[in-house]
């Protein structure tokens, strides 16, 4: 079995109502579901008797494409931009701030079920000559 993103929940999660995205959703999950699902451990996926586990694998991979779709939505010149005048302040509503927190939480969510990362496990540490590691600054 594979991961489940559809539209509709990523539209609910982000508070869409009109059509005006479906493609770009729909092009979002094409492009990130199968990445997302890549990065989990087979085992994980092939559970299939375990609703709980696959709610939580679908639930933090919606969270990670609302997170961009999000992201995507605010990326247009001017969308992030703000005015202020004797104290009224116009600009983005502060709570799409919070896509990071959505994919910070997808990413927690999964991150008992990804793959070993094999950068991990050994790190090499390069100094340039005559350069003082951070260590000795």
């Amino acid at each position: 079995m594979s991961i489940i993103i559809t539209r509709t929940r990523v539209k609910e999660k982000c508070g869409i109502a009109d059509t005006s995205l479906d493609t770009t959703i729909d092009n979002l999950i094409a492009e990130l579901g199968p990445a997302i699902e890549y990065s989990l451990r087979p085992e994980f996926i092939a559970d299939t008797g375990n609703t709980g586990l696959q709610a939580t694998l679908n639930l933090g991979a919606t969270e990670i494409v609302c997170s961009e779709l999000l992201a995507q939505i605010l990326r247009p010149a001017g969308a992030a931009e703000s005015i202020s005048i004797a104290g009224l302040s116009l600009g983005p509503i502060k709570d799409a701030e919070d896509r990071d927190g959505l994919r910070a939480q997808g990413l927690a969510r999964l991150a008992p079920y990804l793959k070993a990362d094999p950068s991990a496990s050994s790190r090499t540490s390069v100094r340039a000559a005559g350069r003082p590691d951070e260590a000795s600054v």
